[in-house]
């Protein structure tokens, strides 16, 4: 049974040359499977959040949830393909192709995220 997942997002710069304004309300079909979870790192880590098997197209949600000014996590595909770097209170939201994967790593201290994944439907 597919449902939906709604979201919001706002940019707004009023300052420099080029001022930004952009909101964006998607509404995004989604069903089974799903999945969430929460990581605590250490300097060895390099843990799987979407298999790179997994045949369907999803969207991943990552946040980097940690305190320190200096826990950032690596974000990867499951080739190690760098996707993107998570400073504490950073987060990704990234439509991922089927059989991609997602994996996050330890960069320069220990830190906590949450991830989460929706099926496209």
């Amino acid at each position: 049974m597919a449902t939906t997942l709604s979201s919001t997002f706002r940019l707004a710069s009023l300052t420099g040359t080029d001022p930004v304004n952009i909101s964006i309300a998607p509404t995004l079909s989604i069903g089974a499977p799903t999945a969430s979870g929460s990581i605590a790192t250490t300097s060895s880590s390099n843990d799987t959040v979407l298999s790179g098997s997994n045949a369907k197209d999803v969207y991943v949600f990552i946040r980097n949830t940690g305190a320190s000014t200096a826990g950032n996590v690596l974000v990867t595909d499951s080739s190690s393909n760098n996707i993107g770097l998570l400073k504490p209170q950073d987060f990704l939201f990234i439509p991922l192709k089927s059989l991609v994967g997602c994996r996050v790593a330890y960069d320069t201290a220990v830190t906590t995220l949450d991830w989460f994944y929706w099926t496209r439907s």
